[in-house]
């Protein structure tokens, strides 16, 4: 299993889009690391039960809520992976192989990770890559030949977007 890292070209309203997403991760990690804060005092909870909680709160409450209207037109699989991400934080903090998690910040670059709920998804060779549910877009450097792969992770690099994803 390798990775494969290719620059996106995007245009205004796709820039908008990634840099919109990105916001979205951090704020769901931001809310369920306040959150699992919050829950120390409370009790015992494994990581799981409050991630689990956590999902419930975003879903049931919060996203229904007229101010985070703006949650329900992005992907919820970016918010999914926020909160795998949280809780594979907390597994390292446990171990002793990181210190505790921190609040995200957009000064920390900005990224966040989508993958397929139906599968593995088929890249074909050429200009363009199509990441579920986000879109097709436009590649600088084409790819070769075809790839599967069903996790995608797209960070910002200085002024440009990039895709990894794993094959």
């Amino acid at each position: 299993m390798f990775a494969l890292k290719r620059a996106l070209k995007l245009n205004n309203n796709e820039a908008t889009l990634m840099a919109r997403h990105a916001g979205f991760r951090r704020v769901v990690f931001n809310f369920g690391l306040s959150l699992r804060t919050q829950m120390y005092s409370e009790g015992k909870f494994t990581d799981s039960k409050v991630i689990n909680e956590v999902k419930k709160v975003l879903t049931n409450y919060v996203k229904k809520k007229p101010e985070f209207g703006w949650m329900n037109q992005l992907s919820s699989r970016v918010y999914q992976n926020a909160l795998i991400d949280l809780k594979d934080a907390f597994s390292r903090y446990r171990s002793g192989k990181a210190g505790h998690p921190k609040f995200a910040s957009r000064r920390d670059g900005q990224s966040f990770t989508v993958d397929s709920s139906n599968g593995k998804v088929l890249l074909t060779a050429g200009n363009t890559i199509k990441i579920p549910t986000l879109g097709t877009f436009r590649l600088f450097e084409p790819l070769e030949c075809s790839f599967i792969s069903q996790t995608f992770t797209i960070s910002k690099e200085g002024n440009r977007w990039e895709s990894f994803f794993l094959r």
